[in-house]
């Protein structure tokens, strides 16, 4: 029952009391009214004291209430069981004197309770000892002003010890310093990574960071950084770090310091935690890292070359300097891509089009790609080589790309200048091919008939002098012959292969015709020339007796030339032999009694062009080119030339040669063949065309087979030997070249296309350069022979075309003609134009387009399955050229219309454009191949 209740049922009688029924009526209401308010008092009181004893019951530990006096008021059942009494007993007159039997020290318990109770004074967590040595926490409580009671809380200390010590440990074993502030940034625990010192860290509960900082005379500015990052995490209610500095005596430390508000449910702050973890380390590595990549950067950006790196979806990650000068645009582009990149330097869209094809096809290759790129700028064209290389993770996943490029725009200009440079060359080396084959022709025609009119002289009644003149002009013709062979044979000499004969001689009879050549010049000096030969010297020898010839004239030569009085000597002598091998080591010596050599020019007078002074050229004339040109054929042939001179008393030149021992068998044939010879009676009523302009070659040639019972008949140019082929059956044609009205190779063309003849063609040609052979075989020859030829060879050419059993192999019908292209798939008349007739020139170009249209045809499959446009431009744009030189018209319109294609990719058009140029290009490459696969033919039209 409230107050205010019962104060109205305690209010003055409405009646006198002298009104007895009234009065009566009155006090039995009120007494009803009385007993229903203290009825509803009392069970208002058994609800708060049930639901007092319920919280009690609920609380840890033991809970009892007392009065002011100290008696009990009720407990929970742990606090009963602590009294020793039920929950109705409450006979003790202080709780406190009930409860202390259980304390050590008991007396200090009722003290201590009795002030407490009289001050009204609330105490938290004092520790007390128990009798059985247990420890416990207890607490009391005032209840309002204390007029109502007081709550006594006991605890066994284990439970919050243990909970504490739980946590606390937790705390001090973290790896970070762990703090906890109050409101007013007051510390209320510290771990020991926060504060190693014990002593320090129990001083610093209840401090704020600015009284730590003054009584440890740390720093103001520490305190004053730390309370603002305090204040901004109450502000902005989140986490807030930062990093602080702080010097010891072990360097500087670097810690990053966290403050998290926790906040209460009304919202104030219930505390602040701090978190502090020692970075010093990792700031150590990241430092390093940094310089690093300092380092590298500053390494890539000083590179000769663009680097970029890209991740997964070609972004930029990282440009050196060289890739991108401008350091503002190198910032802005990392995170973009290509697209990005070239629509801010307004570049076209179309080359990042073509990076990122290359991009895609380095990652589906998984593996190095490399292209080229041109930037077209108004100052001049740049170009770039450039490489891509991906990166993959470990689980096959991309992880970034590398990419690298090289400025090669000074060596495309090198290229383009060599390539200039080579066409230059290589016009020059065709002009001068021109003009040695000319004068190869201009040079052989008179030697052929000097050398023809020498032979026939030779058959005819000769005194023993014009028999000594007759040979002495043969072997010099012969010995000029083998000059020019070589001169003309330009391969050979550049590419040191000039090639030496093996064959038998006799020293003493190249010694007779060195003597019986320059007998006549020194005649004219009146010197005297003399040859002498050693004893023991072998009858036979093999070796290159044209070679030795040429070096003895050489020498002799110069030794008259430089002789006014006196004598010249050419002898050869034994002067080692070696019986197991068969060799025996010749010298060959050349004396004079001449002007004689200066000491210092000695040392230069094998080199080309050299000679002691100009008085001597003026004198004596020469280029200076004889000892060098002696020097390399004698070292060419296994020697030396050794020169030792004095000067106005002569020169003695000599070289050693190792040469085989042969016999009379290893001989060379003559020249001539003599009248019985079977050769000439197997070629008997043989019948020959011979078709040759020059008349002088002409009448040695026929004089050769007439005198070998071969019946002769002649045409001067290639139509009347046309005309007389219609007319005529012949065994054998032989032709010359260079011819008016209709040269060799076009009337052996006709005749073997448009008369069908199979009869064996022999080409008689003065030109003997490199080439000359293969393109008179393609031209459906089956033979050649080189003016000046001798009769003993000619005979033997023809005989093994005309007689079965002189030993051909192949039969006078099956002779090689030239592969003509199905159905003029392509021509090679513009190859054989460029390549001065040189077949092996012809086909070595075939070789190549059929390589590089493999790879073109490649190409367009690629360009074809990307999609790129760029692509099949490129490859269209490089196979155009060849198919033009190759004149491939049915293919060049197809091509050409790709190379020009324009627009994006269109699938249907592309395709069939190119399965076009694929199946017709396949059908080119396909008969080349056949063609120079083919034996005894040539693919050149």
């Amino acid at each position: 029952m409230s107050a205010v209740e019962l104060s109205s049922c305690l209010t003055t009688p409405p009646v006198a009391p002298s009104d007895d029924q009234a009065w009566r009526v009155w006090a039995e209401n009120h007494i009803a009214a009385l007993q229903n308010a203290l009825a509803t008092a009392q069970a208002q009181v058994q609800l708060t004291e049930a639901r007092l004893a319920g919280l009690l019951e609920a609380l840890p530990g033991s809970n009892v209430l007392v009065s002011k006096q100290g008696q009990l008021i009720t407990a929970n059942q742990c606090g009963l069981d602590w009294l020793g009494c039920a929950s109705d007993k409450k006979s003790e007159p202080d709780c406190t004197v009930a409860l202390q039997h259980h304390f050590q020290n008991s007396a200090a318990f009722v003290t201590r309770a009795q002030q407490l109770r009289a001050a009204g004074q609330a105490m938290r967590g004092e520790v007390a000892v128990l009798t059985d040595g247990q420890t416990l926490e207890w607490d009391y409580l005032p209840l309002g002003e204390g007029e109502e009671g007081h709550l006594l809380r006991f605890q066994p200390l284990s439970t919050t010890t243990a909970q504490r010590d739980f946590y606390e440990t937790i705390l001090q074993q973290l790896p970070v310093e762990v703090a906890v502030f109050d409101a007013e940034h007051r510390y209320r625990f510290v771990n020991v990574n926060g504060i190693l010192n014990a002593t320090t860290r129990a001083w610093v509960i209840g401090h704020t960071d600015f009284e730590y900082c003054a009584h440890f005379q740390r720093p103001l500015e520490l305190a004053q950084e730390r309370h603002r990052c305090f204040e901004q995490a109450l502000q902005t209610r989140a986490p807030i770090t930062w990093e602080e500095m702080q010097e010891t005596a072990d360097g500087t430390q670097y810690v990053r310091r966290y403050f998290l508000p926790v906040f209460a449910p009304d919202g104030t702050l219930h505390m602040m935690v701090g978190l502090g973890e020692d970075i010093t380390e990792r700031r150590r590595v990241e430092n390093q890292l940094a310089e690093q990549r300092a380092f590298y950067e500053y390494v890539l950006d000083h590179l000769p070359c663009d680097v970029g790196v890209f991740d997964h979806k070609f972004r930029y990650l990282f440009v050196n300097a060289s890739g991108i000068k401008d350091p503002e645009l190198r910032k802005w582009v990392i995170g973009k891509d290509n697209y990005a990149y070239f629509s801010r330097t307004n570049r076209p869209v179309s080359m990042a089009h073509e990076r990122h094809a290359q991009f895609e096809q380095a990652v589906q290759q998984r593996g190095l790609v490399t292209y080229d790129e041109t930037f077209l700028r108004p100052d001049g064209d740049r170009y770039m080589y450039r490489c891509l290389q991906p990166v993959f993770h470990p689980d096959g996943s991309l992880h970034m790309i590398l990419g690298y490029g090289l400025d090669v725009t000074e060596r495309v200009a090198t290229e383009r200048a060599l390539r200039h440079a080579k066409l230059a060359a290589e016009s020059a080396v065709r002009a001068r091919e021109l003009f040695l084959a000319n004068m190869s022709h201009e040079i052989r025609t008179p030697m052929n008939a000097i050398l023809g009119m020498s032979q026939l002289l030779a058959k005819t009644p000769l005194t023993p002098t014009q028999s000594s003149y007759q040979q002495a002009i043969t072997t010099s013709a012969d010995n000029l012959l083998v000059i020019i062979n070589d001169i003309l044979d330009l391969s050979k000499l550049e590419a040191g292969k000039m090639v030496l004969e093996q064959v038998g001689f006799s020293p003493a009879h190249l010694l007779a015709q060195v003597e019986q050549t320059l007998q006549y010049k020194a005649a004219e000096k009146g010197l005297c020339l003399r040859t002498q030969v050693g004893q023991g010297l072998p009858a036979v020898l093999l070796g290159d007796p044209y070679r030795i010839t040429q070096v003895l004239l050489n020498l002799a030569g110069n030794a008259i030339k430089f002789t006014e009085k006196g004598h010249v000597a050419v002898s050869c002598e034994v002067v080692a032999a070696d019986a197991p091998s068969g060799t025996v080591d010749v010298q060959f010596e050349v004396s004079d009694t001449g002007i004689g050599i200066e000491p210092e020019f000695l040392a230069h007078i094998f080199q080309e062009f050299s000679q002691e002074d100009a008085s001597v050229t003026r004198k004596f004339g020469g280029t200076g080119l004889g000892l060098p040109i002696c020097r390399n054929l004698v070292k060419l042939m296994g020697g030396d030339v050794q020169l030792e001179s004095e000067k106005h008393r002569g020169t003695v030149t000599r070289f050693t040669l190792r040469l085989p021992v042969g016999t009379a068998n290893d001989l060379l044939p003559q020249a001539l063949l003599p009248e019985d010879s079977p050769l000439r009676q197997h070629l008997r009523h043989k019948h020959v065309l011979l078709v040759e302009d020059n008349r002088f070659n002409r009448q040695i040639a026929k004089t050769f087979l007439q005198q070998a019972h071969v019946q002769v008949t002649e045409a001067v140019h290639g139509a009347e030997a046309l005309a007389l082929a219609q007319e005529q059956s012949f065994d054998l044609i032989l032709m010359d070249i260079q011819m008016p009205i209709l040269d060799g190779y076009g009337a052996t063309t006709a005749l073997r296309q448009q008369l069908q003849l199979t009869t064996p063609i022999i080409a008689l040609t003065a030109n003997a350069i490199k080439g000359e052979r293969e393109k008179c075989l393609a031209a459906g020859m089956n033979g050649y022979l080189a003016k000046p030829f001798q009769e003993a060879e000619l005979l033997r050419v023809v005989s093994e075309w005309v007689l079965p059993q002189a030993g051909s192999t192949t039969p006078a019908s099956q002779f090689p003609t030239p592969a003509t292209p199905t159905s003029e798939l392509y021509r090679t008349d513009e190859l054989l134009k460029v390549g001065q007739g040189d077949l092996t020139f012809v086909n070595f170009m075939l070789e190549t387009f059929v390589e590089s249209s493999e790879e073109g045809l490649q190409e367009l499959a690629t360009g074809l399955q990307e999609g790129n446009v760029a692509r099949l431009k490129s490859a269209a744009h490089t196979l155009k050229p060849s198919l033009a030189h190759l004149h491939v018209t049915h293919l060049l319109p197809a091509v050409t219309e790709l190379d020009q294609w324009q627009g994006e990719f269109q699938h249907e058009a592309l395709t069939a454009l190119v399965t076009t140029i694929t199946q017709h290009l396949r059908e080119v490459i396909s008969h080349m191949r056949l063609a120079l696969a083919a034996p005894q033919t040539i693919a050149a039209e």
